[in-house]
């Protein structure tokens, strides 16, 4: 039992994340679980940059090696099926056709030009934030962010049979469930995290709406529009 938790453990970071780290036996099924805890190093990797190198950094270098560290280590991988959402939106027509859209691996104007103002926007947040002291609000972020893709995946269905959108919607729904148990503590330590929470009813309707359900590159769309909406509402917030 220890082991294939282990080996679930092993499956969520090598997933979701740079790291090297190769499980004998990959099970995604049950790696959901540890969906916070890669929210949790995420979040402890931005947080510590945010504490150490404030005092020697300006908010606008230390929000850009925030950012960029963020990105190297995860959100890379959601910032590519976030474009590709999109072009899918943005270009009409069925469910099939916009499917067929989110697979294909270049990115349109639409996607560049909507790149450009959510880095800018992200990246503005993040130094207003650090401006005015709220470096806490760098460690929720992932953690919000990863709560909001296992919720999302909890409501919604798969669009396709195929794909690493139906490899995650097929796990387990009891795990998907118990990380939902985290809601409560987000919003007592961070209330800015109501908004993401929300945020996720009205994605699971614009997405099955659209697409007929969830793909991998929706739920890395999820995470990335949840994490920026909780920056914007920790701002306001704060």
């Amino acid at each position: 039992m220890l082991r294939e938790e282990w080996e679930a453990f092993l499956s969520a970071f090598s997933f979701f994340t740079r790291l090297p780290l190769t499980p004998k036996k990959f099970s995604l099924e049950r790696g959901v679980l540890y969906l916070p805890i890669v929210g949790l190093f995420l979040g402890i990797i931005s947080l510590l940059l945010a504490k150490n190198l404030g005092p020697y950094l300006s908010p606008p270098i230390l929000a850009f090696l925030i950012l960029a560290s963020s990105y190297y280590l995860a959100d890379y991988f959601h910032f590519d099926g976030l474009l590709d959402t999109i072009d899918a939106l943005a270009a009409g027509g069925d469910a099939e056709k916009r499917l067929k859209i989110l697979k294909t691996p270049e990115v349109g104007a639409i996607g560049v030009l909507f790149a450009i103002f959510f880095l800018l926007g992200e990246y503005l947040l993040s130094v207003t934030l650090l401006q005015e002291g709220h470096t806490m609000a760098f460690f929720w972020r992932p953690l919000v962010g990863r709560e909001a893709m296992a919720f999302l995946a909890l409501l919604s269905k798969p669009a396709k049979k195929v794909g690493l959108g139906s490899l995650f919607l097929s796990t387990s729904r009891k795990r998907l469930f118990l990380v939902q148990l985290l809601w409560p503590l987000f919003w007592w330590q961070a209330p800015a995290a109501l908004l993401p929470f929300f945020l996720v009813f009205f994605l699971k309707f614009k997405f099955e709406k659209n697409f007929g359900g969830l793909t991998g590159d929706l739920l890395g769309a999820g995470v990335l529009i949840s994490q920026w909406s909780f920056l914007l509402a920790f701002l306001i917030g704060g």
